[in-house]
């Protein structure tokens, strides 16, 4: 499965949490979710939601840097059905500061160059970063190759 197709899945299992739950998941405000809820989810949804889309869907909704900063210690933790289901901790806190300031450090992702060339912005509206990648050597092109081979031959 492509990147694009696999980001349309969890895209679409998310829009269905936040269609069929909407006291307990939402892109606006997210609240801290209660532990568990996966299977409250699947045993909810059952047959609806294919259970790698749902997991891969809770991942992405809580890695979200809102999500994050919504758990901050004392933080009532929400059910299925909207009702206080736990309160956050203060190593959940933790947690997810130390995730979010890996998401500050972290480089920004690029998008990739379509056939015209021109970067497309980010689904953000963040300008694309122009950055190339330095994690090798230099590609040789067949220039380079063929001129290697003449002086490897003396010519």
């Amino acid at each position: 499965m492509s990147n694009a197709a696999r980001r349309a899945r969890i895209a679409a299992a998310i829009k269905l949490l936040c269609d069929r739950f909407p006291q307990t998941f939402s892109r606006r405000g997210p609240r801290p979710l209660k532990i568990g809820i996966y299977a409250d989810v699947l045993a909810a949804l059952g047959e609806a939601i294919e259970p790698r889309d749902l997991k891969s869907a809770l991942r992405a909704y809580t890695s979200n840097a809102g999500y994050l900063r919504a758990l901050s210690a004392g933080a009532s933790r929400v059910g299925l059905d909207g009702s206080q289901a736990g309160t956050v901790t203060a190593q959940d806190e933790a947690v997810a500061k130390e995730r979010l300031s890996d998401l500050a450090r972290a480089p920004p992702i690029e998008a990739k160059t379509p056939a015209g060339g021109k970067p497309q912005p980010k689904a953000s509206g963040e300008p694309v970063s122009r950055k190339s990648p330095q994690s090798g050597p230099k590609r040789l092109s067949l220039a380079d190759l063929r001129e290697a081979g003449r002086r490897r031959r003396g010519a």
